[in-house]
């Protein structure tokens, strides 16, 4: 007996790993897959060899036929589709039922096992939470002038911080580019999100915001180790990447959630919001009937996407511009004649002289279209069965990729 069943098992793991390596029909070309691995090997290797994700991608891509602009590859348990061309991000950009976005043990993690916030969630929860949000949060500045006047103050903030680090220099500074404009950056959402303004020397933030920079460097929106093969999260949790990623999540949990408390105490249910926080403790606490994705969970879950959004996404991208120059001096000769120009030396800059600006507002955008085609988006997924550019795509994530160019403002 314990022969038949081992026979058994055997046919059938074979069976499995069979399945496992063969390529739905008509898939976008790709990389060969392997049992369980996928095409975990060469897209490693690929990336070890150029240094960078998405210069791997533009490699495997040239190997492949890939006159659709669409590949497609697979990574233990995802089987993964990639837009790589203008043609194809567009027909992909179009598609509604390509806007979902990812699930799994990486994007659920981070909210309590749930699917919570703004960032990773789709359809329905999505549409409401984000109609409330963007709503309130322009109550308080967002999109207005008010916003503007934020962004002012903490351009002013930034300006004294750096002269003062420069004086005790002595004439001297050395900075940290991935993460010396988080704190002004954080503070132009934070202010609405709960109307707090953090200093440039707030430990805790401090802290918090090196644990994002080590995590972010350690994986990508391609996920991690753990996501792509999730038995590692029981097998191997330090290897995989699992045990730094919960740690780094409960502590963005208790440090945001003390904020929380902070305006629980104070909050009062009859007074006027101060901030967004207040907008939706108001709708937990209040004796009406509020929509189901409405929660304390929820509550937290947004503050930690706009906690990242304002420590990550515009700081790095302001950081890379930064380095960018550095490394084409013509550049911001051209930038600084006329920032002098306009603006001159005895004043900051104000969104009133952006139209005055073209040259300084293109070096902006290029940096940005820059940064954003050597990093990849947030994945999408596909809600139902559908196409893009011919091929057929089953309920599969798929990743934005645009070609990185030379900058040229």
């Amino acid at each position: 007996m314990f022969w038949y069943y081992l026979i058994c098992f055997v046919i059938v793991f074979l069976i499995f790993l069979y399945l496992d390596c063969r390529k739905p029909a008509n898939f976008p070309p790709g990389p060969k897959w392997y049992p369980i691995i996928g095409s975990a090997l060469e897209l490693a290797k690929f990336r070890e060899k150029t240094g960078m994700l998405c210069k791997a991608i533009e490699l495997i891509a040239s190997r492949y036929d890939n006159h659709r602009g669409v590949i497609g590859f697979k990574i233990g348990k995802d089987k993964t589709v990639m837009a790589i061309s203008a043609d194809s991000l567009r027909e992909m950009m179009n598609n509604e039922e390509l806007d979902g976005r990812p699930t799994g043990p990486f994007y659920e993690t981070r909210t309590w096992g749930l699917r919570r916030g703004i960032l990773l969630t789709d359809e329905e929860f999505w549409q409401e939470q984000r109609r409330f949000i963007v709503r309130h949060l322009k109550e308080f500045g967002f999109a207005r002038k008010g916003m503007a006047e934020i962004i002012e103050n903490e351009a002013a903030h930034c300006q004294q911080d750096f002269a003062a680090l420069i004086k005790n220099g002595n004439g001297k500074a050395l900075l940290r580019m991935q993460t010396v404009f988080s704190v002004y950056v954080l503070n132009t959402l934070w202010l609405m999100m709960a109307g707090i303004r953090y200093n440039s020397n707030n430990k805790d933030l401090k802290y918090l915001q090196t644990l994002l920079h080590d995590l972010f460097a350690s994986i990508d929106m391609m996920g991690a180790l753990f996501s792509h093969f999730p038995f590692m999260r029981f097998v191997a949790p330090n290897l995989s990447g699992y045990k730094k990623f919960v740690e780094i999540h409960e502590h963005m949990h208790k440090f945001i959630g003390d904020e929380v408390e902070n305006h629980k105490k104070t909050f009062n249910i009859d007074d006027e919001p101060r901030d967004l926080m207040e907008v939706y403790l108001k709708i937990l606490q209040s004796n009406q009937s509020k929509p189901e994705s409405f929660s304390q969970e929820q509550l937290l879950a947004v503050c930690l996407d706009m906690f990242i959004a304002g420590s990550e996404t515009t700081t790095k991208t302001l950081g890379f511009a930064f380095l960018y120059l550095i490394r084409q001096p013509e550049l911001q000769k051209k930038v600084q004649a006329e920032i002098d120009m306009v603006v001159g030396r005895e004043r900051l800059p104000t969104l009133e002289d952006r139209i005055n600006m073209p040259y300084c507002e293109a070096v902006v955008m290029e940096g940005l279209r820059m940064f954003m085609s050597n990093t990849f988006g947030i994945p999408h997924r596909a809600l139902r069965d559908t196409k893009l550019c011919g091929y057929d795509i089953p309920k599969f994530r798929i990743l934005l990729w645009t070609e990185p160019v030379r900058g040229v403002p």
